[in-house]
């Protein structure tokens, strides 16, 4: 076998790279596994959240579960369900079923220098946006903002730092950037172009929030990063975005500043 020099390895690297920047993604799945996907998830999710709250409440004497009384085994058993359910479904759809790649999905390099300023940019503009909603809501309609389920678990204390810490920053923004961006993005942007893809992925990633308040903000945190994910054609820069929006969140609320919910 012949040996490579400095320069062949450096020439075979910029090789590499310029084949990564070219590869062009088979997005096979279309939107009728999308649709099927849906309403799989909200209806096994929504039956094992009935479930569960029934054991609960057999072995709790007809306490029903909440975000108060929430434990750290069933926090971590009912959101793992919802990860395994969530990126299972992508699987099997576009991987197993249609024969795709998880490159096809987005998962493939992006260069780490830009994937740094993508998310500085993306940062201001997502506090820019939060703030401004948060003030012309309060101002305008006299409207204060609720305490959100992840703060209430936060000052609830039920669940540990280390769980809340890996769970928000880490399983979340892997788990949801797969799903919304990766799997529901690309089909819509397949089927019906970038402007609908855009739209309809964000406003399922509002929906799938359940904050009403909130709707809007996280609208449009949806929008900018499957944004993102246009322009790099890569989930790595998306899914730190959303890690670092989420980890700056989740340690203010750890270090118990008083903030307006942006989330």
């Amino acid at each position: 076998m012949a040996a490579f020099n400095r320069r062949d390895l450096k020439r075979l690297g910029i090789e590499e790279k310029k084949s990564e920047k070219a590869y062009i993604p088979k997005i096979r799945w279309n939107i009728r596994d999308v649709f099927f996907s849906i309403i799989f998830l909200v209806a096994i999710l929504t039956g094992v959240y009935f479930l569960s709250a029934k054991i609960v409440s057999e072995l709790n004497h007809g306490n029903q579960i909440s975000i108060t009384n929430i434990t750290n085994t069933s926090f971590s058993v009912l959101y793992g369900i919802q990860v395994l359910l969530m990126v299972g479904t992508v699987w099997f759809f576009a991987i197993y079923w249609r024969k795709s790649t998880p490159r096809d999905l987005g998962l493939r390099y992006y260069s780490i220098f830009k994937t740094l300023w993508y998310t500085f940019l993306a940062l201001l503009a997502i506090f820019i946006l939060s703030f401004s909603y948060v003030y012309i809501v309060s101002s305008a309609f006299n409207i204060e903002a609720p305490t959100s389920k992840i703060e209430q678990l936060v000052r609830g204390r039920n669940i540990s730092t280390n769980i809340l810490l890996v769970v928000v920053a880490v399983v979340a923004p892997f788990s949801e950037e797969i799903f919304f961006r990766g799997f529901l993005y690309s089909a819509f942007k397949k089927a019906w172009g970038i402007n609908a893809g855009l739209f309809l992925s964000s406003l399922l990633f509002a929906l799938a929030h359940m904050e009403i308040y909130s709707f809007i903000p996280i609208f449009l945190i949806g929008w900018i990063l499957a944004y993102m994910f246009e322009k790099t054609r890569s989930l790595f820069p998306v899914i730190f975005l959303h890690a670092i929006y989420n980890l700056i969140l989740i340690l203010l609320l750890l270090g118990q500043v008083d903030m307006i919910n942006l989330y």
